[in-house]
């Protein structure tokens, strides 16, 4: 069977790599006793798939994993001994069973983000920026791909970008991305931003959350 997993990594756990994560999941799964399915070949490993990859840093909130099991169990019974198991800061919030053909990676569309930056100057002004930031047909930047550097045109990525709320310099902002392969993060958004914005905003000090992941 397969179990599509909703999950959230907290403060504790920001730090943690994507391939760290994997394993703390399929330990998390042998001390719960919970029978996975492996891969064949000369290294066996766990059938599991993820999401996008978070930056190293990121919180989530509604992030995904799929998992496929050499047993059938109640998703809620997954999800409960899983928690019992998962190290603090790694919480799996929601489990359901999903057809083995129905990939992950193609019901993911889009995501959102919570950004807590902090600003150099003066942002009374930031919303009117924002919307002629948006208002742009074309927004070039650079992005490493797997062929090398490229230029994309960000903005058809970007659905909604605005300021959700200030107090004194520190900026919460929102900002929701189509997702697809190759696609732009909301670091390439606030890159791209600043220096439209003439460098506002410090980006050596951004903290990063993923707040939730929109599937079909």
């Amino acid at each position: 069977m397969k179990l599509r997993n909703k999950f959230e990594k907290d403060d504790n756990l920001r730090f943690i790599s994507h391939l760290d994560l994997m394993r703390v999941i399929e330990r998390a799964m042998r001390r719960a006793k919970i029978k996975f399915a492996l891969s064949k070949g000369f290294n066996p490993h766990p059938l599991i798939s993820f999401g996008p990859a978070l930056m190293i840093g990121a919180t989530t909130h509604g992030d995904y994993f799929d998992v496929i099991l050499d047993e059938n169990i109640v998703p809620e019974e997954f999800k409960d001994k899983m928690n019992e198991s998962l190290p603090n800061g790694l919480t799996i919030i929601e489990s359901y069973i999903v057809d083995d053909k129905d990939l992950l990676s193609s019901r993911i569309k889009e995501g959102e983000y919570i950004l807590k930056v902090i600003a150099l100057e003066n942002t009374e002004n930031l919303d009117s920026i924002i919307n002629n930031f948006m208002n742009k047909n074309k927004i070039l930047i650079e992005k490493e791909s797997k062929s090398g550097k490229k230029i994309i045109n960000l903005r058809p990525y970007i659905v909604d970008f605005n300021v959700i709320g200030t107090v004194g310099d520190i900026i919460l902002l929102y900002i929701k991305l189509i997702i697809a392969e190759g696609s732009p993060g909301p670091l390439h958004v606030l890159s791209a931003f600043n220096g439209f914005a003439n460098y506002i905003i410090d980006t050596n000090n951004i903290r990063i959350d993923r707040k939730n992941l929109i599937l079909d």
